[in-house]
């Protein structure tokens, strides 16, 4: 057998010593860099809430997703909501869809799942008028989520789905007046 080469033993010291070094950076710069998202993020939602613009809501989209990629649990879960909301909110309808389908497909027991369900049979039925695709999407709302504070609102929606807004305002006139 050959003798162990004191070289060898050096050179597996110092590469063990960089591998540390270069972990130990990188944790901290994963911190420091979720720690500045944070920071950013709520900076920019006070922005939003103040003044309102396309150009915040972008910026918002990207770091919620960011922090979505980065975090877990109930974290991630309430980072992609406010990404799909934001998505929806700047019309980025491709985004939002995947999104939401994340959601309540991979967390169907989070409670985040029948709202993001929702949004998306609603996103479909008045965003993109994609009247099949509402239906079937309230339609499995309506299965999954029978108790959900929107099971009234998706099954009033799914009755109506295609009708202006006039005459669902016609509807609900003489609604209230067989009251």
């Amino acid at each position: 057998m050959d003798k162990f080469d004191p070289k060898h033993q050096k050179t597996a010291d110092t590469m063990y010593k960089v591998l540390l070094l270069l972990t130990f950076l990188c944790l901290f710069a994963c911190k420091t860099s979720s720690n500045d998202a944070t920071e950013e993020i709520a900076r920019l939602e006070a922005n939003l809430a103040e003044s309102p613009s396309q150009e915040t809501l972008q910026q918002l989209l990207v770091l919620y997703q960011e922090m979505a990629s980065q975090t877990k649990d109930s974290k991630r879960l309430d980072y992609l909501w406010k990404a799909g909301e934001t998505a929806r909110a700047v019309r980025d309808f491709a985004a939002a869809e995947k999104i939401f389908e994340d959601i309540y497909e991979n967390h169907p027991d989070n409670e985040l799942a029948s709202k993001a369900l929702f949004l998306h049979a609603f996103m479909c039925d008045e965003d993109l008028k994609q009247y099949d695709r509402a239906k079937e999407l309230y339609v499995m709302f309506m299965d999954k989520y029978p108790d959900s504070d929107f099971a009234d609102d998706a099954e009033f929606l799914l009755t109506n789905i295609g009708k202006s807004d006039e005459e669902m305002l016609e509807l609900l006139s003489k609604s209230q007046e067989q009251k």
